[in-house]
């Protein structure tokens, strides 16, 4: 028998191999990296083994053309399932594939977003139950790579573990591509409960070594320091000898830089900083590595949810918001004592920053453009900040003129379009349990005294992609009010600092 595998590079072949007659399910976050794993699924099956691909809300090019022409099958049959026929078309599959001649031995890989399965769990369990038998029966091995977000739908999978032979989670999450094997049963065994950080390498997935010198803990000398500037104290003394007090930042990063394990303590008060700020820890975490611990104190309300993700990204250990009490403030910096950094080092700043920055739109689009803005943001999400995709229907008698006007978007990266009736909504760098106060923050009047119903879509695979690509127009009467945010950094050295200056004032007698 020839050997079958995903193709992942690096990974062993307990976690990757997929036998005769088995049943196995990917769920993947990004449809960029599940067309990629496709691909590379496909490259990786040997030249005489026969194959098929089924393509569900999509064309099968999308995932062949970039294919190799050397590798792979010889023979690969295509097949596609349009949008609006996913769920009967999945519901007859055993039915379709029969009827479609594939041979015993063959290796079929479907793709389809994840809301494909609008079904209840004992339909679920009933679809995989059938499919498994008449795949064993003709020892026909079926790999479902599933697109989009789907807790639920994943859920119920991991108690299908009579009927599938593997189930694994392909996600990103602070910048880095996670893959999570929650069980794989092959030929070699069975494997569960592991997790592997993969990189893109030669248009391809492949693991990422991670060496560990000595597998006892090392004890640094300066592990019990406290390096922290002296206004994040309150004016609070040196609480021990272990304290170092810094009047201004350059000093105490300076003093940091021959650090390996002690903990830098900085504060924050202005927005104006952040890049500064975030910049100078990126640097610091990079020449110090991962045993630093790095805390930053807001002074003032300062660092948003995008600015909170940005330094993490870059170096810090843990962020302290305002109103924190000071007693609070240290017991919070006594909780990270013995941690280790764990995002990856050796990401450049430029790219960390690139990864945060919104695209330059805001407003009312057409839904052409809103679709294509959508998937290249998600293509390019790295999983440090989630993004807000939501679908409002409207309430009866209510115009689009009356609830547009309703709104205001004062962020860029928030957009909007109106297709079939329905209002479709984009908001960058939002947070799920930020989202109420976020949309009071949009719509002057409550939302639900404009709309019916609100949905949570969870990737651009849950928007009719055919039809939105279609539409190119925006109602020329029809607008969002959009309102610029003021936050103009001022120029260093741009004018002089204020100095106070003293002013007497007359005091009179009351009179009679």
């Amino acid at each position: 028998m020839p050997y079958i595998n995903l193709g992942i590079h690096g990974l062993l072949d307990q976690h990757i191999a997929l036998r005769a007659g088995g049943l196995y399910w990917i769920s993947v976050n990004q449809p960029a990296d599940a067309k990629l794993l496709a691909r590379q699924f496909l490259e990786s099956l040997p030249s005489s083994v026969p194959a098929a691909l089924i393509v569900c809300a999509d064309s099968a090019q999308t995932v062949i053309s970039e294919m190799a022409p050397d590798r792979g099958p010889d023979t690969l049959k295509l097949f596609e399932i349009a949008q609006k026929v996913i769920e009967p078309g999945l519901a007859t599959l055993i039915r379709d594939l029969t009827r479609s001649g594939i041979s015993a031995n063959s290796q079929v890989l479907l793709v389809a977003p994840a809301n494909s399965w609008g079904m209840t769990f004992k339909r679920l369990q009933h679809w995989c139950e059938h499919l498994h038998a008449w795949l064993r029966d003709r020892q026909i091995t079926l790999l479902v790579i599933a697109e989009g977000e789907a807790s639920a739908l994943h859920t119920q999978l991991l108690q299908l573990n009579e009927q599938l032979s593997g189930l694994s989670r392909l996600y990103r999450h602070n910048g880095e591509t996670r893959y999570h094997l929650h069980f794989w049963y092959n030929d070699l065994g069975v494997s569960a409960g592991l997790e592997f950080k993969l990189s893109s390498h030669n248009n391809g997935l492949a693991l990422v070594a991670e060496y560990v010198s000595d597998t006892t803990p090392r004890v640094a000398d300066d592990q019990h320091v406290y390096l922290a500037e002296r206004t994040v104290l309150e004016g609070t003394p040196p609480l021990s000898n272990h304290w170092y007090l810094f009047n201004d930042r350059q000093t105490l990063l300076q003093e940091a830089t021959s650090a390996s394990a002690a903990t830098v303590i900085v504060g924050i008060d202005s927005s104006h900083q952040l890049l500064d700020l975030a910049q100078q820890l990126h640097d610091l975490r990079e020449r110090c590595g991962s045993a630093l611990k790095i805390v930053v104190r807001e002074l003032e309300p300062a660092v948003r949810y995008r600015d909170e993700r940005l330094l993490l990204a870059c170096g810090v250990n843990l962020i302290v918001p305002d109103g924190t009490l000071l007693s609070r403030f240290l017991s919070l910096i006594e909780s990270v004592q013995g941690q280790r950094w764990q995002y990856t080092q050796g990401t450049d700043f430029a790219t960390l920053l690139e990864r945060q920055r919104p695209p330059a739109i805001r407003g009312l689009v057409s839904p052409n453009e809103f679709l294509t803005q959508v998937q290249q943001i998600y293509a390019n999400s790295s999983g440090e900040v989630s993004h807000q995709l939501l679908k409002f229907q409207p309430a009866p008698d209510i115009k689009p003129a009356l609830f547009l006007n309703q709104m205001c978007l004062r962020r860029l990266g928030d957009f909007a379009c109106l297709h079939n009736d329905d209002l479709y909504l984009f908001l960058f760098a939002c947070r799920a349990d930020a989202l109420e106060s976020a949309l009071a923050n949009i719509c002057r009047l409550p939302w639900r005294d404009l709309f019916l119903t609100r949905q949570t879509l969870s990737s651009p695979a849950d928007l009719d992609q055919d039809a939105f690509m279609d539409d190119a127009s925006v109602p020329v009467h029809l607008n969002i009010p959009v309102e610029p945010l003021i936050m103009a950094q001022p120029a260093s050295g741009s004018r002089a600092p204020l100095r106070p200056q003293p002013i007497s004032l007359s005091v009179s007698e009351p009179q009679p």
